[in-house]
């Protein structure tokens, strides 16, 4: 049974009330159904900009229910987290469109209440595991300009592409879309993981018929890897995709001149940077955080004998920091 909007109302604002002096939120509700709830971390508030958010979508009966480890990560790079909750497992068409309205409720619901929670609704990351992938994946790829980037767990199992005449999860996929990180437990091929890494890359090839297939990474067989954690790549990943903020005294009108230009990427043997201001420091790693070179000289990085693959680098200069993500051919 519905509430009354006017009891909704209510509800909303006597939680509003009383949340001003706490941190995080345990089952704020976004609408009146038992399971459309969301848990808040908020990271802490700097008086420049608003915080950008990260949302998470669980598994198949999982809960909303985070590691505090990534939570910690998370909030120490300035950004705060929105675990939602809708059916807790899907396993039919209809249980799966109605996942879908609950995402499309959710994400109305941050919007609309972003200055309560100092939320940076032009800088979002959607994330999911499993279930969480394909309640989240409509809505990520709508052409929204503030969704930076997609993080997805064993993403989009088989049973979704059983029956293509109902829905086809490449078709989503626009020159529009965000770049996108898959993460999956297995290597390809396992015929008793319906979580297959062939799911991801069939994704990764509608990217590429797109003309962008720089914004795609895939990783596989974890399981093997002796790090298990589906969060592992999340930080290093958030930082590659999320564009410095406008601090909010300065007008609209004016744009940030943080913007150094890096070229080519992809690249081969050599990259060459532009736009650089006042005392410099660089610091080049894996996409998995390792450490490649930190220097004031950025004719001291190694970029010629590095291994093909994606690498993180992050650049101060002057009062300006960026993290870009360069492709070594």
């Amino acid at each position: 049974m519905k509430l009354p909007r006017t009891l909704i109302l209510l509800l909303i604002s006597l939680f509003f009330s009383s949340v001003s002096v706490a941190q995080d939120f345990t089952g704020v509700p976004y609408g009146p159904g038992t399971f459309q709830f969301m848990d808040i971390y908020l990271a802490p508030n700097t008086g420049n900009c608003p915080n950008p958010v990260y949302f998470d979508a669980h598994g198949n009966n999982a809960t909303t229910a985070m590691p505090s480890s990534i939570i910690d990560s998370l909030k120490a790079l300035g950004v705060s987290v929105v675990a939602w909750e809708s059916l807790p497992a899907v396993n039919t068409p209809m249980q799966v469109e109605t996942g879908w309205d609950d995402a499309e409720l959710m994400f109305q619901w941050v919007h609309d209440h972003a200055d309560s929670f100092n939320f940076d609704t032009t800088r979002l990351i959607i994330g999911g595991s499993s279930r969480g992938s394909i309640l989240s994946w409509k809505y990520s790829h709508r052409p929204h300009s503030d969704i930076k980037g997609l993080y997805m767990y064993n993403a989009l199992p088989d049973g979704v592409w059983m029956d293509t005449t109902w829905w086809y999860p490449p078709n989503e996929v626009t020159t529009a879309s965000p770049e996108v990180f898959f993460v999956y437990r297995f290597e390809p091929g396992i015929a008793t993981d319906i979580h297959d890494p062939l799911n991801g890359m069939a994704i990764m090839d509608r990217y590429t018929q797109l003309g962008i297939g720089d914004r795609d990474t895939l990783i596989h067989s974890i399981e093997y890897s002796g790090n298990t954690n589906k969060y592992q790549f999340l930080p290093n990943f958030i930082r590659s995709v999320l564009p410095p903020c406008i601090p909010v005294n300065v007008p609209s009108t004016q744009t940030p001149t943080s913007d150094f230009q890096v070229f080519p990427n992809p690249f081969r043997d050599e990259v060459t940077i532009r736009g650089l201001q006042g005392n410099k420091q660089f610091a080049l790693r894996t996409l998995s955080g390792t450490l490649v070179a930190m220097t004031s000289d950025f004719d001291a990085i190694p970029f010629k004998e590095l291994s093909s693959g994606v690498y993180l680098l992050s650049i101060q200069s002057g009062e300006n920091n960026r993290v870009l993500k360069l492709l070594k051919q």
